[in-house]
């Protein structure tokens, strides 16, 4: 059977898993972060796309009007040249003036034409207009290699064709447009050419002045040339992702490109800063969003733990709390049957924590339950189990134990080592405990059973005195079971109305009379008789059941206040009230509300509790205590002397009365030191203008020794037990006339002296 650990919780696996659970959280993170961002490009990639689809089909519409108007113009400058065809074979030798005017006409319309030449037998014999183009008068086409070549194409197709721009002798680039011309015998009369001016023609349709796209023409593709010039426009045009369009003319065709001017179809992905800064936002969103998430998460997990640890360990010694210890306990107990082992388990008790932590602090008291914890791991076994089951109780598991008497010397030596000093706070302490045994499987085969069985071992030892070591055995479960029996039979007297109050006189020094009584609850059982208090109240504490009997003797108080006033006595009633009883923050408020019903006013009624209350000093005992005080009723310590005194509580609660316990009555006046002890408790009372009560008076020597200290009240049998109260009520009344008539023969002794 091995323990399990008490201390490492988490454990270093759970750190390691942590971290690699924070490292997955990072991998992930840092996953989702370059997906997002990736979504990001491809949607500002996307919209760049479409953008750029929607620019290339508006260049392309642009693209399409250009070829169309080149086109258009350029047939409409070859159109010219045919026209002339008719007019050169009108006649054998064409008519220069009709020729003239039929070309003046094309040169004053909207036409490209810069010169027309006639060649008959391929030698120019007419040119117009002349000027400027004197020298090619005469010009044989046939020693030209270029012209000669396209004069021989068109020949060939017996139609128009467009060549160029090539150079012109006149020393200028031109499109020239050559239509051979045949007889109608088919015989060639010669070429009649229409020289174009390219440059003009392009400015007429907005070529170079486009305000948005660059254009530029070349001619088309071929085997003899894969990459022509471009004659016209920027040649980058064509390097650059440019749409194109053919350009197509009889026995021709051109390659027309477009291009933005701005050198870009559309802005880069790095230009759409407002869709990058949208889609950066989103993605910090929503990673914000899920690391709040893994945060949360993380956070949440650290709770679970917090919350399973703070489930099943103590948080301020890191030992299995009661709870988690029983776990523990029932699995050793399994494991133990199952392997035939014994086992001893101990509950160790520490002696005066609670006096400790009000006189030093619950910051000391804390301290020390830590250094007492460490100290009895170091005292047991590595494999035993030690946790924490109450605030001053601690339960070991000797594993493997099959003596007794083994287990007895255990808890011995545990104990010595808590003797020895522990510092704390420059306090040094030395801690006193009470231990209870009880040995599996004897004593008990049940986690609760056993845990049981060890605790009243512990209460044993520990009425044994500091520093004892009991075992369970059957007076123990016996003795359990009378408690038990008794607390069901105190509950049934309450609803069975077997209890009733008695009343016992205290009489004030000063007059001799009667004034004041204290309530003390009696018990007659049906079948076991009068039942001492001294038996039943320390159970009735012990299970609560105290509550329900201060609550019955305080309802009989104010009915029976009532009964004696009604008799012609205004007596102050002192009922005792028990500490658990404060616990409950009402407590005041219900018993005003009890005392406000039956019409008893409060200054006829006094409250009696113990110094051990005023020690826990507690916030709502002292509230409840305050409540009652500030609504009249008077406060009294019982027992004064008997407990850890001290003036502090006396200055600091609302104390009216000290009541000093019979046992410091006992051989006064004829024991000095218990005399010495009264005179001071007596002056002390004085000194803080308090009133006091002596308890216990038994013989005249104590009335006059009380009577000579000036003690306001005194109680006991000298005067009278507790009685019944009609009994008490006959009592008082004789009791008080006896001490006025003794008072009255006195005086007229005194009187008759005199005279």
């Amino acid at each position: 059977m091995k323990q399990i650990d008490v201390v490492s919780f988490p454990d270093k696996f759970g750190k390691q898993s942590e971290r690699w659970r924070l490292l997955r959280y990072l991998v992930v993170v840092l996953f989702i972060a370059s997906a997002l961002l990736y979504a990001v490009y491809l949607v500002v990639d996307g919209e760049r796309q479409q953008q750029l689809e929607i620019e290339k089909r508006r260049a392309s519409e642009h693209l399409s009007s250009m070829r169309g108007q080149i086109e258009q113009r350029l047939q409409a400058n070859m159109l010219a040249l045919r026209a002339l065809r008719p007019e050169i074979l009108w006649q054998d030798s064409p008519d220069r003036v009709r020729l003239q005017h039929i070309i003046d006409e094309f040169l004053s319309s909207n036409l490209d034409i810069m010169h027309v030449a006639l060649a008959p037998d391929l030698i120019v014999k007419f040119v117009y207009p002349v000027e400027g183009n004197q020298s090619m008068i005469g010009f044989n086409y046939r020693l030209d290699t270029d012209q000669y070549a396209g004069i021989l194409r068109a020949v060939a197709v017996k139609d128009v064709v467009l060549t160029g721009p090539l150079r012109l002798t006149q020393g200028r680039d031109a499109l020239i447009a050559r239509m051979p011309i045949f007889r109608n015998d088919r015989s060639l009369w010669g070429v009649a050419s229409l020289v174009i001016d390219h440059v003009h023609l392009l400015e007429g349709v907005r070529f170079y002045q486009h305000p948005n796209y660059s254009f530029a023409i070349r001619h088309a593709k071929n085997d003899l040339n894969p990459n022509p010039i471009p004659f016209a426009g920027n040649a980058d045009v064509f390097n650059a992702d440019a749409l194109t369009a053919d350009i197509s003319f009889p026995r021709g065709r051109w390659e027309l490109a477009a291009f933005p001017r701005d050198g870009q179809w559309v802005a880069t992905n790095a230009d759409f800063w407002l869709h990058w800064a949208i889609g950066i936002g989103l993605t910090a969103v929503i990673l914000s969003a899920f690391l709040m998430l893994i945060f949360t998460q993380h956070r949440l997990r650290g709770a679970i733990s917090t919350i399973a640890y703070q489930a099943r360990y103590d948080g301020l010694t890191d030992l299995p709390n009661r709870n988690f210890f029983s776990e523990q306990l029932g699995a050793d107990i399994r494991s133990a049957l199952r392997n035939q082992q014994k086992f001893a388990l101990l509950v160790l008790d520490l002696d005066h924590l609670r006096e400790i932590n009000d006189v030093l602090g619950h910051e000391v008291g804390d301290a020390l339950l830590q250094r007492v914890a460490e100290r009895i791991r170091t005292s047991i076994r590595e494999d035993d189990l030690l946790a924490r089951i109450g605030g001053d109780e601690f339960a070991i598991v000797l594993r493997d134990l099959n003596d007794p008497s083994e287990a007895e010397i255990r808890a011995k030596a545990i104990m010595n080592d808590l003797l020895h000093t522990l510092d704390i706070e420059h306090n040094h302490i030395n801690m006193t405990a009470s231990t209870g045994i009880a040995m599996f499987p004897h004593d008990g085969q049940e986690v609760q059973q056993l845990l049981k069985h060890a605790e009243l071992a512990m209460y044993a030892a520990k009425a044994q005195g500091a520093m004892s070591v009991h075992f369970f055995d059957e007076q123990l479960r016996q003795s359990t079971e009378r408690d038990i029996n008794l607390h069901h039979q105190i509950i049934k007297g309450i609803e069975a109305e077997q209890f009733e109050v008695h009343y016992q006189p205290v009489i004030e020094t000063e007059t001799g009379l009667l004034t004041r009584c204290e309530a003390l609850i009696r018990w007659t059982h049906p079948e076991r008789g009068a039942i001492s208090p001294a038996e039943f109240i320390p159970i009735a504490e012990k299970t609560g059941a105290i509550i329900g009997l201060g609550d019955f003797v305080l309802r009989q108080v104010v009915r029976d206040w009532k009964k004696m006033h009604e008799a012609g006595l205004d007596l102050a009633v002192a009922l005792n009230r028990s500490p658990r009883e404060f616990n409950d923050r009402q407590a005041a408020t219900h018993w005003l509300n009890v005392i406000a019903a039956a019409d008893v006013p409060t200054n006829r009624l006094m409250f009696e509790i113990t110094e051990s209350m005023l020690m826990r000093n507690k916030e709502r005992q002292f509230a409840n205590l305050r409540k009652l005080r500030d609504a009249g009723i008077s406060l009294a310590i019982d027992d004064f002397g008997t407990g850890y005194s001290s003036l502090n509580y006396l200055r600091s609660y609302p104390i009216d009365v000290i009541k000093i316990d019979r046992s410091f009555l006992h051989n006064v006046p004829h024991q000095g030191q218990q005399k010495a002890l009264v005179e001071v408790l007596i002056r002390i009372a004085h000194t803080l203008n308090m009133s006091v009560v002596a308890e216990g008076v038994e013989h005249e020597q104590q009335v006059e020794f009380l009577q000579q200290q000036k003690c306001h009240y005194q109680q006991g049998f000298f005067y009278g037990r507790a009685m019944p109260l009609n009994e008490f009520i006959r009592f008082t009344q004789q009791f008080n006339r006896d001490v006025l008539e003794g008072r009255s023969d006195t005086e007229k002794d005194v009187s008759g002296a005199s005279r």
